[in-house]
């Protein structure tokens, strides 16, 4: 928007703008929250690394099943750096790999075809190579022979493997070797010292280079021989195979017990794998067909369930074989050695077995290599050379230990730095199995990182008032008799006086709070429930967890528990979360619910296992005449009643079918009934169906205009804007229908709309907005609305709804003494007098909008903004109501009687504003959904954002705080002032009183 200065009306536009920001600047970072997540960090791609050579401290490094890489401080937990490998919003498939550089500045990725070099420090790409093939797996070399270079096996599902070396420094392809033998690849792949549980077929398994050169391991299927190991030999410098060998010995990878791993040292590359019984396994020395056979050290003769192998150099060219082994009561670590010529292999030692479940890992300082033990009682250091105890810790539970339950650990990567002969400092980052992550320094716990929470699918939020709940004890007293209503208060009472104490332990605090506005027990945020900041969110995660924050505190998390075993490649699919009474109610996809008592986390009543096929979801009416009813919604669209379910009468559910058909039933006294239905028209698909908010107060059901007279809003509280599109002509359907009578109010269609990008819509009052990526390539026209119908872009659509264009005129409406949505007037035969008025604008956004909603307020007096994410930008911002209201003035200045209204002129482009941004520098990662609640004060509305990856909460106040003190009112100066002015009117009226006197006197 290009204006003059002097313009007045510029100006005056200029201080309504500055009049709105979302948040006060002294309340930035202080009443919003920030959950930076990575997801559940990989085993296989998690690591230790110094950042540089000359760096004396190390990171901790993963690779999530999000396909999110991060760098965290091992000190505090905090993410250091991140980025995003995977297309979207962090929806990954775990099959990425890391490896860190050779040459300690460098971490190298593989994530869906792609390999990319990022500098360990700062977390800049420094290079990118982009196959077309899927990675099975990477290998960074560790010597000196090749140049330290970076080799990849790719192979798409029924093409051939191919090997390919790709300079460390610069990411350029040096050679390729193309695997000619087989041309059924099955799925699978392993990486440098990966374990791997594999199926039968054939396909490459993984690369391995030492100072004897660089193998190539396939593994191929044969019906009759079973499964055969090939080891191709390849040129280092120019990828020519050298040699060929099978490995005489069938192993059987075909059951999920079987382990193959590819061991490389810097002197040997080795292949062990494990027999199905797990009770021996073999080793083969790559590049020859000798294989060594060993049974494992099973003493007590129990039943193994989980082997781990690892290798490790030792001086003159022997090797340690490393096997941990588990079983469901106890665990052990078994060491050989294999000699230099790798023709010998004997049994070392034995680490002794403890009871329960444990992790070993393993850390090399100053050359030196150690054993890392982890229970859940201790933290024991073993010396690589002996069983020899170095130290012992016992673990050091901290209060925040009740939001990771007792789980396994089955992965843990530790560094040991010795200080001195016998003192050791040993760390250790424990990978649980809820898919937390947890810091151990010596015994005691650092920090826990609740990876586990990443991936929400849905929320809602949670109303804590004590004047509600008041309410709600007084209810159930007015409903007794006088005995029972009696024994309830001396109850009620009772209870009351317990948090009597710690009411007036607090009363320090609580003046300190007010007087500096500072609470520095329960932090900068809190302010007691005063103004309802705090207010809890459950939400429920993809990966079967439930948890619940208190937004008013700073996010905290106040309990989390697995709901349900969800399975890795699976996702629990969670339709909604309703709450009440204390109780919330998670529905799932098939009819099945889940009941939890929300402030303790503890499941009430389970019934996940009741999912039935054919039922989406079911809800409850609670206005049935006798009691609450669950009516169950099928996936074809149609509704199923209980027998002798009472059922309410003018009540209408809508439903939406797998053909996206969407109907409208009402339900009767008898069974419900069909009374309308909406298809999409030919060859058009519904892509979304919005509603208005259950919360979405009107304050006003008018629009003062600047001349004094009024435009009356069209308001409906059932109306639907189902959002359509057409793939083969290329155009965009909004249709707005009345969920009553199933009426068609307004249809907007835009042509040239590319259908293939997401389209986002939001409902609320009388107006409603979307999104949509327009595709026209014609010129630019003269004129604002040329300019608007005719540009390539993202585009916002805001359409205001009203009784009558002209003004003090209800339309229709105004000769109905009765007016009905379900029933209109039969006698008006014209359309056009039944529809509303319709104001249309549209602006070009720089960016997309992945999703929309609005601000609440209890009221709804204060005028709403659009929360909007913008996935491009890492943000989440609110657009003022006023901003894009659709009756700004197109291509000339606002008259008088507008700009006093605040509209000003629409040039078509929507520039973001800085201050709109409400998560401020902060990046935000994952955010997809957006839900808002009102607070007690009408001028803030509570924002909580989630999705696949990060959680944030704060406040928006579209017009300010105009309830509220702001943090920098002056208390203490006010009160200062009062007392100053006490005592000063305490020391003059005595002297007053007394020249009052005198002057009578004289005047007597």
């Amino acid at each position: 928007m290009r204006l003059g200065a002097a313009n007045p009306i510029f100006l005056l536009c200029s201080l309504y703008l500055r009049s709105i920001d979302a948040i006060f600047a002294d309340d930035a970072y202080q009443v919003d929250f920030h959950h930076v997540l990575l997801g559940a960090p990989q085993p296989r791609n998690t690591f230790l690394y110094r950042p540089s050579v000359s760096s004396k401290a190390s990171l901790l490094y993963t690779l999530s099943d999000r396909s999110v890489l991060g760098a965290v401080n091992p000190k505090d937990g905090s993410v250091v750096w991140r980025q995003q490998l995977s297309d979207g919003n962090g929806d990954g498939n775990g099959n990425g790999l890391l490896q860190p550089s050779s040459r300690g500045n460098l971490v190298i990725s593989a994530v869906n075809g792609t390999v990319q070099a990022w500098d360990a420090a700062e977390g800049r790409l420094v290079w990118d190579w982009i196959g077309h093939e899927e990675i099975k797996a990477l290998v960074v070399s560790q010597i000196d022979v090749d140049g330290h270079d970076v080799y990849v096996i790719t192979q798409n599902n029924g093409s051939k493997a191919h090997v390919r070396k790709l300079a460390q420094h610069s990411g350029a392809l040096i050679w390729e070797y193309q695997d000619e033998r087989y041309d059924q690849p099955a799925f699978g792949g392993v990486a440098q010292r990966m374990m791997l549980t594999c199926f039968s077929g054939d396909m490459p398994l993984g690369l391995s280079i030492s100072t004897q050169g660089l193998f190539y391991v396939a593994l191929h299927s044969t019906l009759l021989q079973g499964s055969k190991v090939k080891v191709t030999s390849l040129n280092a410098s120019n990828g020519n195979a050298q040699s060929s060998t099978t490995l005489n010995a069938d192993i059987d990878l075909s059951d999920t017990q079987s382990v193959l791993s590819i061991e490389s040292t810097r002197s040997s590359s080795l292949l062990v794998w494990s027999d199905r019984t797990l009770k021996s396994f073999r080793i083969n020395t790559l590049g020859t067909n000798q294989i060594l056979t060993t049974r494992l050290s099973n003493e007590k003769e129990t039943s193994i369930q989980k082997i781990q192998f690892h290798a490790l150099a030792r001086d003159g060219g022997a090797i340690d074989i490393t096997v941990h082994c588990q079983s469901p009561t106890s665990h052990w670590l078994e060491v050989y050695r294999l000699d230099s010529n790798s023709e010998n292999l004997e049994k070392s030692y034995q680490l002794p077995s403890v009871e329960g479940p444990a992790v070993f890992s393993v850390a090399i300082h100053s050359g030196d290599i150690y054993f890392v033990r982890t229970t859940k009682r201790d933290v024991t250091l073993f010396s690589s050379t002996s069983d020899n105890v170095l130290g012992q810790w016992l673990l050091q539970a901290k209060p925040y230990d009740h939001l990771a339950e007792s789980y396994d650990i089955p992965y843990a990567v530790s560094e040991v730095v010795a200080r001195g002969k016998s003192n050791y400092a040993v760390r250790s980052a424990l990978l649980l199995s809820s898919g937390d992550w947890k810091m151990i320094h010596n015994g005691e716990e650092l920090w826990l990182r609740p990876e586990s929470l990443s991936g929400v699918v849905t929320a809602t939020w949670v109303d804590t008032d004590s004047q509600q709940s008041l309410a709600e004890e007084l209810a159930v007293e007015s409903h007794s008799n006088i005995g029972k209503a009696y024994v309830h208060r001396i109850k009620r009472h009772m209870r009351n006086a317990q948090s009597l104490l710690p009411w007036i332990k607090s009363l320090p605090d609580r003046t300190i709070y007010s007087l500096l506005g500072r609470d520095q027990r329960l932090g900068p945020s809190s302010s007691g429930n005063s103004f309802g900041f705090h207010k809890l969110v459950v939400a429920a995660t993809d990966s079967g967890r439930l948890f619940a924050l208190d937004v008013g505190s700073s996010g905290k998390i106040l309990w989390t528990i697995q709901a349900s075993e969800v399975k890795p490649w699976e996702q629990w699919s969670v339709e909604s979360i309703e709450v009440g009474d204390g109780v919330a109610l998670v529905r799932v996809l098939g009819g099945g619910s889940l009941t939890v008592d929300v402030m303790q986390g503890v499941i009430l009543e389970d019934q996940l296992q009741s999912t039935k096929p054919g039922i989406k979801t079911t809800i409850i009416l609670p206005n049935s005449p006798r009691s609450a009813l669950s009516v169950q919604i099928n996936v074809d669209g149609t509704i199923a009643i209980p027998q002798h379910g009472h059922l309410s009468q003018n009540t209408v559910i809508v439903t939406q079918d797998e053909k996206m058909v969407v109907r409208g039933w009402s339900l009767g006294t008898s069974k419900p009934s069909l009374i309308w239905a909406f298809s999409p028209r030919l060859h058009e698909k519904i892509v979304g169906v919005a509603a208005r908010s259950s919360n979405d107060p009107v304050a006003s059901i008018g629009k003062a205009l600047g001349d004094r007279n009024v435009l009356y809003k069209f308001l409906n509280p059932n109306l639907l804007v189902i959002s359509s599109v057409n793939i083969e002509t290329h155009t965009a359907s909004f249709d707005v229908l009345d969920s009553i009578s199933g009426q068609v109010v307004h249809t907007l269609t835009h042509p040239m709309v590319d259908v293939t990008k997401p389209i986002t819509c939001v409902v609320s009052e009388n107006w409603f907005a979307y999104t949509i990526f327009s595709n026209f390539s014609g010129g630019v026209g003269k004129t604002a609305a040329d300019f608007q119908s005719r540009s390539k872009g993202y585009q916002l659509v805001v359409s205001e709804l009203f009784e009558s264009p002209l003004a003090n005129d209800r339309g229709v409406l105004g000769s109905a003494s009765n007016p009905s949505t379900l029933h209109p007037k039969e006698a008006d035969t014209d359309d056009q007098n039944k529809s509303p008025h319709v104001i249309s604008q549209t602006y070009l956004l720089p960016a997309a909008l992945s999703f929309m909603t609005v601000s609440s307020t209890l009221q709804g007096i204060t005028p709403r903004s659009l929360l909007c994410v913008v996935p491009s930008l890492n943000s989440l911002i609110a657009i003022p109501r006023a901003v894009v209201d659709p009756r700004r003035p197109v291509g000339r200045d606002a008259t008088s009687a507008e700009a006093e209204e605040g509209l000003f002129r629409h040039d078509g482009a929507l520039e973001y504003d800085s201050k709109w941004v409400l998560n401020h520098m902060r990046e935000i990662q994952g955010i997809q959904k957006v839900i808002t609640s009102p607070s007690l004060l009408e001028s803030t509305s509570l924002v909580f954002a989630f999705g696949s990856l990060d959680m944030f909460g704060t406040r928006v106040a579209p017009i300010g705080g105009f309830d509220i003190l702001g943090k920098g009112f002056n208390r203490i100066q006010l009160i200062g002032t009062v007392a100053a002015l006490a005592l000063g009117t305490g020391v003059l009226a005595p002297l007053v009183r007394k020249k009052q006197t005198d002057s009578r006197w004289k005047g007597a």
